[in-house]
């Protein structure tokens, strides 16, 4: 089995060409035993660009026994995976964990498009149907799509077991269904939902505390986007652990993710990242993203902006409030909506033209005040004082 120590994670990213955007190249921190990498940046800044690169190279990584020196670049397509660690030297040797090993590690790529659909179940399937697509091409809409059929498989070989007296196997099995129903708590805020299986038409139900009963096939958007990570690694990791002979097995690999954040509540935002690395702590995770909350989700990050080319550590945005990050990592002007801009730009118009008339401006002012009271925050009316009184002090001082 690969321990995080042994295991080849990303340790930064060399730019070839990404359009508008060439030559550069994305360390990441050294967090030990590796570090996540949130890449974030304007609309054609090159994020999703640059995870199809990554997955090309490692895809191709995976799908021959390369034999790949420590520090040598795999210069594939737009992008360069460059600089493992040297430790890792008698890995790359002759056989390395895209070769011989490759059934011990785990690697998906989430596009920004994602659904939980499943396919109609009739009947139980054989496990080899599942562990010859573990490094499939297209093994991720493959568990996806057929994650109801791996669940109806779990059951059927929980009967058994239970038939047979397999006291370990029961064991295991169940825990299977607590971590996949914990899971599902924390996606929903509900500490009470329950997966129902139902045997009459092999269907699997989440049992809401409010008594809904929802199928993985009806779920809003934005559950069915988180609900399609889960179902992924969920199966991968089962598979590893079978085949490793190790059910407390925490498989390493690396997982890439274009905008987590997809259709998602800005409560969820916070969670998904922090949920994942939970689950997976030995999984490295690589997305890309628009959201503050998403980027101030998780420790032992490192966070890219494509567009100003700075690099940040978790640490500088874990403890910051979103207005903050919106300002300083996504670049707007400040924390407030255009309407608010609006409202201090005819403040700030008032104290520019009328400071040295008092009557007048405090009219003036009392007509915005008038015509904005439905716009104006608590934030915003401390915002237009803290205006009017620098303009007064900065009179004071004139006088």
């Amino acid at each position: 089995m690969i321990t995080p120590e042994e295991f080849p994670y990303i340790k930064s990213l060399y730019v070839n060409d990404c359009y508008a955007y060439k030559d550069f190249t994305i360390e990441l921190h050294d967090y030990k035993p590796f570090s996540h990498l949130i890449l974030t940046g304007k609309n054609g800044s090159g994020k999703s660009t640059i995870l199809k690169a990554v997955n090309e190279n490692i895809s191709k990584l995976r799908s021959v026994e390369a034999t790949v020196s420590p520090n040598e670049e795999i210069n594939m397509v737009e992008v360069k995976i460059v600089k493992y660690d040297k430790s890792l030297a008698s890995i790359f040797d002759s056989y390395n964990v895209w070769g011989t090993q490759l059934n011990e590690s785990v690697y998906s790529f989430f596009q920004a498009k994602r659904t939980s659909q499943t396919i109609q179940v009739n009947n139980p399937s054989k496990e080899t149907d599942f562990t010859d697509k573990l490094n499939a091409p297209d093994s991720t809409d493959f568990f996806i799509r057929e994650f109801k059929q791996y669940l109806v498989n779990q059951k059927v070989e929980q009967a058994f077991s239970q038939i047979e007296s397999q006291v370990v196997k029961i064991e295991q099995v169940d825990q299977f269904f607590k971590d996949l129903e914990s899971a599902f708590r924390k996606m929903f805020d509900d500490n009470s939902i329950r997966l129902e299986f139902v045997r009459s038409n092999y269907e699997f139900y989440l049992i809401l505390s409010d008594g809904r009963r929802l199928t993985f096939d009806t779920l809003s958007e934005g559950f069915s986007a988180v609900l399609s990570i889960l179902m992924d690694l969920f199966t991968r990791v089962d598979l590893i652990r079978k085949q490793v002979g190790d059910y407390s097995y925490n498989p390493c690999g690396v997982v890439l993710i274009d905008e987590p954040e997809t259709h998602l509540h800005l409560q969820l935002q916070e969670q998904v990242l922090p949920l994942l690395t939970n689950l997976f702590p030995n999984i490295q995770f690589i997305a890309a993203t628009h959201s503050p909350a998403v980027i101030a989700s998780i420790k032992n990050a490192t966070l890219f902006d494509l567009t100003t080319k700075e690099s940040r550590t978790s640490e500088e945005t874990a403890g910051r409030s979103y207005s903050d990050l919106m300002i300083s990592h996504f670049e707007l002007d400040n924390e407030y909506s255009n309407i608010a801009d609006g409202i201090i730009a005819q403040v700030n118009n008032v104290l520019n033209a009328l400071g040295d008339k008092p009557d007048e401006m405090k009219k003036a002012l009392q007509k915005i005040y008038d015509e904005n009271s439905a716009y104006l925050s608590p934030t915003l009316k401390i915002e237009l004082e803290s205006l009017i009184i620098q303009r007064e002090i900065k009179q004071e001082v004139n006088r």
